[in-house]
């Protein structure tokens, strides 16, 4: 902690006055001092402090003379992570992390750092991870240019798919390609976020059409010769992972691959909703109560009073956040929002906080609920994780928010507002004339009772 005579970060060890203070204030040697600028040692590497090891550490990684001299993005990396403000953080992410080692074993072969080099190094899931954590990395400092990680990541698995399943190969790869991507990408385009769920929604329907073709062909059978009885018995045996083949089918009849086959929708529960009052008493505690932490707070607000899903919220971009006219916009689909000045208040506080603290605060890629990654923001996991903790149920108040709106508001108008399918606002608007018919029904029951 500062020394309260020097007011240098150093280990306290003596005292003068009756305050503690540091050993060359007293008069002694410091023998807890980094023998390179006197501040505190690392209990993690002994002579030195947290920052000159990373400095050491920096050196032996970074050894090519044109980084050396301070060009480059990889020399811009290299200088932002020594200027880190926790450079605890940043030693323990170069001494021990599998990302880092990763990272040296590139470097040392002597090639420019590329998304391919990367690819060539996932075997596993493990390593999988490892590469994936890395490549955010480089391409938050900007050493990797970003690239259409959906795409890769559905083709990389219906290359896996196909390798282990060559006898399907033709169908599987017109079935993504001319199918499954060009949704995935649309629906990436018109929805913020949620890329790692488009993700598994493609490797569900790949995984399940590839079972679906190799169990016919154990009997002895196509899929141009497969009839309803024997789909419906594939379906019986795990009816409850298995709707999403319906994509498969109805796309295979389509391209005359299949015949007229039936598969259910996977049957939906009736979303249930909060109380009234305490859907407004929760949005009320967002807005006002200064003791909750403010991502918490502007998240809550936004979920309760938007119905945005967690996935939409943890991605919106600072940018989506705009002024005109002395009006604080939020952009959530296409229309703009005017915003109550209470939550414009308290978005716009939100922006303008200072960068996350750690060594990820230096690629801060401008999102409204940065994640603790470089250049990622927040997880929807997390963010739920966060909300559940002070009380604020995701699913209930996104009903009760969105059957609220569509009481007010037509499908036309709804829609773009939120970002929301043309077909799922209709279907709100539905669930909301249903619920009001309810509620006028037993507010006449009552008064004649």
């Amino acid at each position: 902690m500062p020394c309260p005579v020097c007011e240098r970060t150093r280990v306290l060890i003596g005292r003068v006055d009756q305050h503690r203070v540091c050993g060359p204030c007293a008069g002694v040697l410091d023998p807890y001092a980094c023998e390179r600028c006197t501040g505190p040692r690392s209990y993690k590497v002994g002579r030195l402090c947290d920052r000159c090891a990373v400095a050491d550490h920096l050196e032996e990684l970074f050894t090519d003379v044109t980084q050396a001299a301070g060009t480059g993005p990889l020399a811009a990396m290299r200088a932002a992570l020594a200027q880190a403000p926790d450079a605890g953080t940043v030693l323990n992410w170069l001494r021990g992390s599998r990302s880092a080692r990763l990272l040296r074993d590139l470097m040392a072969t002597g090639r420019p750092l590329s998304h391919t080099d990367l690819d060539t190094t996932i075997d596993s899931r493990s390593t999988a991870m490892t590469a994936e954590y890395l490549r955010s990395l480089l391409t938050a400092y900007q050493v990797l240019d970003p690239r259409d990680e959906l795409a890769v990541r559905i083709v990389r698995h219906l290359e896996r798919t196909v390798a282990r399943h060559p006898e399907h190969s033709a169908l599987l790869r017109a079935y993504v390609h001319w199918s499954l991507l060009p949704r995935a990408k649309r629906h990436q385009a018109d929805r913020a976020g949620g890329v790692k769920h488009r993700i598994r929604w493609a490797y569900t329907r790949i995984n399940l059409a590839t079972e679906l073709l190799t169990t016919t062909a154990s009997h002895g059978r196509t899929i141009a010769t497969l009839d309803q009885g024997r789909l419906d018995a594939w379906l019986a045996a795990n009816p409850g992972t298995r709707y999403e083949v319906r994509d498969f089918v109805v796309w295979a009849h389509r391209r005359h691959h299949a015949r007229d086959l039936l598969v259910p929708h996977r049957p939906k529960v009736d979303p249930v909703g909060l109380d009234e009052d305490s859907h407004w008493d929760l949005l009320r505690q967002c807005l006002t109560d200064t003791r909750l932490d403010l991502d918490v707070r502007a998240a809550g607000a936004i979920l309760l009073l938007f119905g945005q899903h967690l996935t939409r919220i943890a991605a919106l971009p600072t940018a989506a956040l705009t002024t005109g006219d002395g009006t604080t916009l939020l952009t959530l689909g296409r229309t703009p929002i005017p915003l109550p000045t209470t939550l414009a208040g308290l978005l716009t506080t939100l922006a303008d906080r200072p960068a996350p603290q750690g060594w990820a605060a230096n690629t801060n890629a401008g999102w409204l609920f940065p994640g603790h990654l470089p250049g990622a923001h927040i997880s929807a996991t997390a963010l739920s994780r966060r909300l559940a903790a002070h009380h604020i149920p995701n699913r209930p108040a996104r009903t009760t928010a969105l059957v609220a709106l569509a009481c007010d508001l037509p499908p036309a108008v709804l829609g773009p507002m939120l970002g929301l399918h043309p077909i799922t606002a209709v279907q709100w608007r539905r669930r909301a004339a249903s619920d009001w018919t309810a509620y006028l029904e037993a507010r006449t029951s009552q008064a004649y009772s």
